[in-house]
């Protein structure tokens, strides 16, 4: 269902709406990261919102006997539910989305900053604000402190709470305790928990448990982490959602890159949703220009795995390696696959395991993050696999095994794995550290 073009028309339409509210709180200085994510976000929301509407529309066509109503009587029922899901409904979550994005926005500035000021929570302060919402008004505390996981507003629909920077002499510090007892009570009701979340800190538009969005969530690798079991209508759902998704997400990131003089070589393909491009200040040269296996060089490799990604389906932007501080070169990341910057490591040898490979990557990311203008951190590392056979997950977990015994800083926490195939196909494997 959700891919006929007409219930895509209509998933683009709530996209639209809640896309708006974004841009307006992006500013120029925003982490493209963050601004993808809250897109995607966006996206996937409007899908999961169309189908739970379609799917009201669609169990209205019978009464409680079975039978079908008459037309007017089908044609009333259907008008009330899209007033709801699409003035109601819309309307509430449109000011969520201008609100939330707000707020993500705000945190990755106040991250910049660390606790060099406390953050103070303020509401509207009119006759209009809630009773709960008023309890935490004043509320003062450094932006590390795990209250601002949950309570980072908005706290319910139409919330118009804010936090703001505060020199830390000019307020006393509440007591955390009973800080965070007052942001339980104010989303104590079943239908509020929803709201304990930090959007810049979760890169997430909208709760991760809404009603909208499928239960029973785990672990099963897809963006919306749901246990994924093929015999599930939410499954499936889940699936074309982030599939369509995905493929919105390329057309964007083409229609800005292609105009952009900093990139060069910007392919995309409707038919898969690949999307391929290089900054200009990608490194091609310096250690890259070495021939280290089957008469490649490590150039020649990285090319090659993003060549395969695309005509696989995914978005892999060759990221910018040229930023200087002064005389010297800034620590860089490789490459950025599906809105996810990550370092790569091509496996050029046979190994007992690869934890030495993740050890040095390991040490790059956490150069990578300490750099001053990094507002989202990176945790991820791709192994491209140029002779699949030389992959066998039991040397990526020994990897990681090892790796945990030579340092306790980790700042890896997955382990993208690309296995060319033969027939110039790939598999990707992922490890969680």
């Amino acid at each position: 269902m959700l891919a006929d073009p007409a219930v895509r028309s209509l998933i683009e339409e709530t996209y639209n709406t809640l896309n708006g509210a974004i841009d307006t709180a992006i500013k120029t200085e925003t982490p493209p990261e963050l601004t993808a994510a809250l897109q995607n976000n966006a996206f996937i929301f409007s899908g999961f919102k169309t189908h739970h509407c379609l799917s009201e529309i669609g169990l209205s066509l019978t009464d409680a006997e079975g039978h079908v109503k008459p037309f007017e009587t089908f044609r009333k029922d259907v008008e009330a539910i899209d007033a709801r899901y699409n003035t109601n409904y819309l309307y509430a979550e449109y000011n969520h989305a201008l609100h939330t994005s707000q707020m993500a926005v705000k945190w990755h500035e106040i991250l910049a900053d660390g606790d060099s000021y406390n953050l103070q929570y303020q509401t509207a302060g009119d006759e209009r604000v809630r009773e709960a919402h008023a309890a935490l008004d004043g509320v003062t505390l450094p932006p590390s402190d795990p209250f601002w996981n949950d309570y980072l507003p908005p706290n319910g629909w139409n919330c118009r709470c804010n936090v703001v920077q505060v020199l830390r002499e000019d307020f006393p510090l509440s007591d955390p305790g009973q800080a965070k007892a007052a942001g339980d009570a104010c989303t104590e009701e079943p239908k509020a928990r929803i709201f304990r979340y930090n959007a810049g800190k979760d890169l997430s538009l909208f709760p991760r448990k809404h009603p909208y969005l499928p239960k029973g969530c785990g672990d099963c690798g897809r963006s919306l982490s749901l246990a994924y079991d093929p015999k599930r209508e939410q499954c499936r759902v889940c699936l074309a959602v982030n599939e369509q998704a995905r493929r919105a997400e390329a057309q964007r990131f083409y229609d800005r890159l292609s105009r952009d003089e900093k990139y060069r070589g910007v392919k995309f393909d409707p038919q898969t949703g690949g999307l391929s491009a290089m900054h200009v200040g990608h490194n091609t040269k310096s250690n890259n220009a070495q021939t280290v296996a089957w008469g490649m060089t490590g150039a020649d490799l990285e090319n090659e795995l993003q060549r395969l990604l695309f005509q696989n389906g995914h978005i892999a932007i060759l990221c910018d390696e040229s930023k200087r501080k002064g005389k010297q070169t800034l620590p860089a990341l490789d490459m950025q696959l599906d809105g996810v910057m990550m370092d790569i490591r091509s496996i050029t040898k046979k190994k007992r395991h690869y934890g030495s490979a993740l050890r040095d990557k390991n040490k790059q990311l956490a150069r990578y993050n300490g750099r001053s203008d990094v507002r989202v951190p990176a945790d991820t590392v791709c192994l491209y696999f140029h002779e699949g056979g030389m992959y066998h997950p039991s040397k990526v977990t020994g990897g990681i095994k090892w790796l945990k015994t030579q340092t306790s800083h980790i700042n890896i926490r997955e382990v993208v794995c690309v296995i060319r195939k033969e027939d110039d196909s790939i598999e990707i494997r992922r490890h969680k550290v």
